[in-house]
């Protein structure tokens, strides 16, 4: 059986965070308080602590997975852990608030630990479904052989165009140069549009030329139909014509599957630009809980 973060060891975490859960779940059943259950009982404290170390413990995680000579654990160990205790602080934290919320920091720090943990979940979505999606959209290919190929088929769609005429030549080369190939900041990434041009005439020709949407490589193939179906090119130069209709037809293929795992490789990415500073405020905001508890209750 393949094993990933979370059948790791057999759910060796997640066995351990189910545990720990109805332990604490079963605690606050029987635990019967003269006050309402709060985060101020001895339970309250218990909990919180427990709660407290186990986000202290899964912040290291940051620390160990940039640790690549670390030998406590595998990387694979901790993030399984990460993963797995990750949803039981939440639970144990619940249980310490005793279901006592209120315009106070002690909130704050819980509604952060929610973020944190929702913002988590979907990165361990990310994290199963993105990979695979992405290595279907590039099969074995990574975006250097998929530049690659994409300037052959440019290479060979010049040569042929030297064979019609100046016009096409120039056709093709403004096509070429504006083809948008998916790269730019990380918000274009994630928007994964096309924003290909092309200098297109009345008849792709320069007279009267003016930038249109080259959108899929759409406009430079119906350019190319209109002037096979023109019969106004010799034989030779017809075979031609529909051999660039092939080729932008493959390019166009090449494109949109670079595109999309240039996309799922951005919404990999994304999640940590929130889920990280996040964290760190949740850190700060648990700080000056514990703080002010031991301080003024």
């Amino acid at each position: 059986m393949h094993q990933s973060f979370i059948n790791f060891r057999n759910y060796r975490y997640g066995l351990i965070a189910g545990a720990a859960s109805l332990l604490c779940i079963a605690a606050y059943n029987l635990d019967r308080p003269r006050v309402p259950p709060n985060g101020g009982t001895w339970l309250g404290y218990t909990l919180g602590t427990i709660a407290a170390l186990l986000v202290i413990f899964l912040a290291l995680f940051g620390i160990r997975k940039r640790s690549f000579s670390s030998n406590i654990g595998t990387a694979l160990g901790w993030v399984s852990a990460h993963v797995y205790l990750g949803l039981a602080a939440l639970l144990i934290a619940t249980l310490h608030s005793g279901m006592h919320f209120g315009a106070n920091v002690h909130t704050l720090a819980y509604v952060l630990m929610c973020i944190v943990t929702l913002s988590g979940c979907w990165g361990v979505y990310a994290y199963i479904s993105f990979p695979g999606a992405m290595m279907n959209q590039r099969g074995n290919l990574r975006r250097s052989e998929f530049l690659r190929q994409i300037a052959e088929i440019d290479s060979s769609a010049l040569e042929l165009a030297e064979g019609i005429s100046p016009q096409m030549t120039q056709l093709l080369t403004e096509a070429a140069r504006r083809t948008d190939l998916g790269g730019g900041n990380l918000w274009k990434q994630l928007r994964g549009r096309d924003e290909s041009t092309i200098l297109l005439g009345e008849t792709g020709l320069t007279r009267g030329a003016h930038v249109a949407p080259n959108t899929n490589q759409r406009a430079l193939i119906q350019t190319l139909a209109e002037l096979r179906t023109g019969g106004r090119q010799s034989q030779i130069a017809l075979s031609s014509v529909q051999k660039l209709l092939g080729l932008a037809g493959s390019k166009a293929a090449l494109l949109q599957r670079l595109r999309r795992e240039t996309q799922l490789a951005a919404l990999l990415r994304i999640w940590l630009f929130f889920h990280v500073p996040v964290c760190c405020a949740l850190l700060a905001a648990l700080f000056i809980h514990i703080v002010s508890v031991f301080l003024y209750w």
